[in-house]
């Protein structure tokens, strides 16, 4: 039975195919895009046989640099292992005629055409050898081969999609490294840089909580703010009793016996003082809460 919808246009790619069609495809790969080979390899699963297919290839293949690879477990320890080129398939679906968005799935002749043991397409012959690999061969060799493009409709596609990339790499391969290279090698710089800065603001922290104990400091942010709130405020009352000493005593006149400041009113005691003319000089400027004498002193008191 069938795995996929057959309502999909098949179409069997070979490297002269053209064709034009606005109908969604599934495209059907002809051996010249891919290497196949049967290998025994003693692995428990297709994700370990994989990682040697490069060295199998390797004795195969001239040059590996570029290949894509696909696995599919036939039996214990016997792989079918494939071997292609995403850019040469990329190409080809491109320079076909068929739009890359039009591409349902894309899938190895070697898996769904075994019901024709040969045949041909686009003037080209293809044959199962006796070990059941698909291979391309010369016209004389086949035949009994039909014509492909008259059976295509009646095959029933697998589920074993190729893992393919219908779009084209801006970067090669050694650009791609040589940007991870630096990227890795920023982030460690960073790393570094973040573990020194955090030493330094431990060796900073120590330091502070030393001249905290040293210097009798409180411990916590919100005691030192009210600390400073406090003494902050007591410095204005301060200042606001130098600005009233420095204008009363322009007042040649006036001689202070005492002080006294409470929160943001001054008490005087003043000597030999006429109460109306020191009232009058005084209210000029400050706010006189209460006045009287005392005998021959004038005890005063104003808000700063």
């Amino acid at each position: 039975m069938s795995l996929v919808s057959n309502k999909n246009k098949k179409v069997f790619l070979c490297t002269n195919t053209k064709i034009a069609t606005i109908e969604k495809v599934d495209i059907i790969l002809s051996p010249e895009f891919y290497w196949v080979r049967i290998f025994d390899i003693p692995v428990k699963n297709i994700m370990q046989a994989r990682h040697v297919l490069p060295t199998l290839f390797e004795d195969i293949l001239e040059n590996i640099t570029n290949l894509s690879y696909q696995v599919i477990k036939l039996e214990e320890n016997k792989y079918l292992c494939f071997a292609y080129i995403n850019k040469k398939i990329y190409d080809v679906i491109k320079q076909s005629g068929i739009s890359l968005s039009l591409v349902n799935g894309v899938y190895f002749a070697q898996n769904e055409c075994k019901k024709f043991t040969q045949f041909n397409s686009d003037g080209k012959s293809f044959m199962y050898s006796e070990d059941g690999i698909l291979i391309k061969v010369p016209k004389l060799i086949t035949s009994n081969s039909i014509d492909l493009s008259e059976k295509i409709d009646s095959i029933e596609l697998s589920s074993n999609k190729v893992n393919i990339k219908l779009y084209n790499n801006l970067l090669t391969s050694k650009q791609i490294y040589s940007i991870l290279f630096v990227l890795i090698s920023i982030s460690i710089l960073n790393i570094y840089k973040i573990i020194d800065y955090k030493k330094e603001v431990e060796i900073i922290d120590k330091k502070i909580e030393k001249i905290k104990i040293e210097s009798n400091l409180p411990k916590s942010l919100l005691q030192t703010k009210a600390i400073l709130k406090s003494n902050s405020k007591k410095l204005e009352n301060e200042i606001s009793k130098r600005d009233f000493l420095e204008y009363i005593l322009v007042k040649n006149k006036i001689k202070i016996k005492t002080i006294n400041l409470k929160a943001e009113n001054l008490s005087l005691i003043l000597e030999n003082s006429n109460k109306k003319d020191i009232e009058d000089y005084i209210s000029k400027k400050y706010k006189i809460l209460s006045s009287n004498i005392n005998g021959k002193d004038l005890n005063i008191r104003i808000k700063l």
